[in-house]
């Protein structure tokens, strides 16, 4: 045999495999290199291809013949060590690392999680009760307020946190008789909000607008204190100011025409409250039983013993990275670097960060591929068609689209359909483990 293999397990089923090449293939695949080489560079006093190996070396160098080859050998013996040694990755492998003299690779495999799992049939874990908070029910009346607000123009005098439309013209008189005005401010249609926590500039500017009217003309002098940070530091500036319209940030008031205004289903206000009740309902439902399935499978996770490679980490590190991404387009953002780049954020730190979750993400998705595995787990033809049609939008004995037909072929075949299958498996596997943890004591023994 060209080479021998030697295997050492590792921590956290991972195998260390060596793969030693023997002098004589080595030797083959030198002289392989040496010749094609040859064949493609002119070596002084020989044709293309006539130098002897040993001048090849000479004018080539070792190192170079290696590379055309090492790669290539690596891949192909370490297809060949795992059939002879019966080992089945869980991952793609890597390289650890390569000797020359004598030729060496060191090969650290993934294999299978292993998975021990506790007495589940025994598991009792309590459920939090489900309740809306009443806040939450006013929160979403605010929210749908606020969508509903807008700027209006009012008569009053402007008040603070007006927008205003102003025509300013700012000018600082010469020092010396001859000279030019020094022009400030020269706008027209500015709009200005007035805000009593974060003034404009020069101090007393927003205050001079206060209590002016639409098409009201005003002019003043302002002087820039002397401790500014401003070019214009103690020196004082005319104003001339036209008013051109105040608006105010008006909010619907809540009766029965704003609950008309939000949908067409309202009639009053309490039938908004009532439909803002029941999908908060609905949200809250949902949330606590993600809760809940999140509880009973980190209470397992306690009573059993799980071993497993890095790797099975990393891919839920990135299986939540990429979901986070999609999400992120959704908003406009391009993709999870630019979102890192505008939050000032390291994408290694932050990847640390999300490994805790990912961490117990993988965990639980270990727990209910193992519970699948041992409860013989599995998903009919007709759960398959019935959760493609959900994927679709469509309902039950409804015909597909021929829009979607495509899509619907697509689902039912190959990765589409594993990927169907997949999650048939873990909803029936989830409601399996949260059906045992809420069954009474009493009613676990009458069933036993």
């Amino acid at each position: 045999m060209s080479f021998t293999v030697t295997t050492e397990p590792r921590e956290n089923r991972q195998l260390a495999v060596t793969i030693a090449v023997s002098s004589e293939r080595v030797d083959q695949e030198l002289r392989k290199a040496a010749a094609k080489l040859a064949s493609q560079y002119r070596i002084p006093g020989f044709r293309k291809g006539k130098a002897p190996y040993h001048i090849v070396v000479q004018q080539i160098g070792l190192p170079n013949l290696y590379s055309e080859f090492i790669d290539e050998l690596g891949q192909e013996l370490f297809r060949e060590a795992i059939v002879l040694e019966k080992i089945e990755p869980y991952a793609q492998s890597s390289l650890e690392n390569i000797q020359l003299e004598p030729l060496t690779y060191q090969m650290v495999v993934p294999l299978e999680p292993e998975v021990k799992l506790g007495d589940y049939r025994s598991l009792r874990v309590e459920e939090d009760p489900v309740a809306i908070d009443p806040v939450a029910v006013e929160e979403r009346i605010k929210r749908y307020q606020g969508e509903y607000s807008s700027w209006q123009e009012v008569t009053r005098p402007a008040q603070y946190q007006d927008l205003l439309s102003v025509n300013v013209r700012s000018v600082i008189a010469p020092e010396q008789e001859g000279a030019e005005e020094t022009v400030v401010l020269d706008e027209e249609n500015w709009e200005i909000t007035l805000d009593e926590a974060n003034p404009m500039e020069p101090a007393g500017f927003d205050r001079e607008l206060l209590g002016m009217c639409s098409n009201e003309e005003k002019q003043f002098v302002v002087k820039w204190p002397e401790n500014t940070k401003s070019i214009y530091a103690g020196k004082e500036a005319q104003f001339q100011v036209r008013v051109n319209s105040v608006k105010a940030y008006e909010r619907p008031e809540l009766n029965d025409a704003f609950a008309q205004m939000v949908g067409p289903d309202f009639q009053t206000m309490a039938d908004l409250e009532h439909s803002i009740e029941e999908s908060l309902e609905e949200e809250t439902r949902k949330n606590s039983q993600d809760r809940y399935l999140n509880k009973v499978l980190d209470t397992l996770i306690e009573k059993s013993e799980l071993n497993y490679p890095p790797v099975v980490v990393e891919d839920q590190l990135d299986s939540m990275l990429q979901t986070l991404e999609r999400n992120l387009r959704r908003y406009g953002i391009e993709n999870l670097e630019s979102f890192l780049r505008q939050s000032h954020q390291n994408p290694e730190e932050y990847r640390e960060q999300m490994r805790p979750e990912a961490v117990k993400q993988a965990q639980r998705n270990l727990i209910l591929s193992e519970v699948i595995k041992q409860e013989g787990i599995e998903a009919t033809a007709e759960e398959i068609e019935q959760h493609l049609r959900q994927l679709l939008g469509v309902s039950p004995g409804e015909e597909i689209p021929e829009q979607a037909a495509a899509t619907a072929t697509m689902l039912r075949a190959g990765a589409g359909r594993n990927m169907i299958v997949s999650q048939i498996l873990v909803e029936k596997a989830s409601t399996f483990l949260q059906t045992l943890a809420r069954t009474s004591d009493t009613a676990a023994s009458d069933t036993d």
